[in-house]
């Protein structure tokens, strides 16, 4: 049951971003700009879990998913045609 919600922020979280940095970019505030003074940087503790707002998803993990559902979108596609 929690691997299923897992999956289903995974998507919500792919969905709505079209890159993996932009998710990244979307946990750093202004803050940590000002005191980091590096994207980077700010991105890299976002990645690791140290930084951020939200859940902590791995760029592979991101990337897999993303690739399942364009690939489900497109089979979905051909299927009506």
């Amino acid at each position: 049951m929690e691997q299923d919600e897992g999956l289903k922020a995974l998507d919500n979280i792919v969905t709505q971003f079209s890159t993996y940095e932009d998710f990244l970019d979307s946990q750093i505030t202004t803050v940590d700009l000002y005191y980091l003074e590096d994207e980077s940087l700010a991105r890299q503790l976002v990645e690791l879990g140290y930084r951020g707002t939200g859940e902590i998803v791995k760029r592979e993990d991101f990337e897999a998913r993303k690739a399942a559902i364009e690939v489900a979108r497109l089979a979905e596609r051909t299927q009506k045609k």
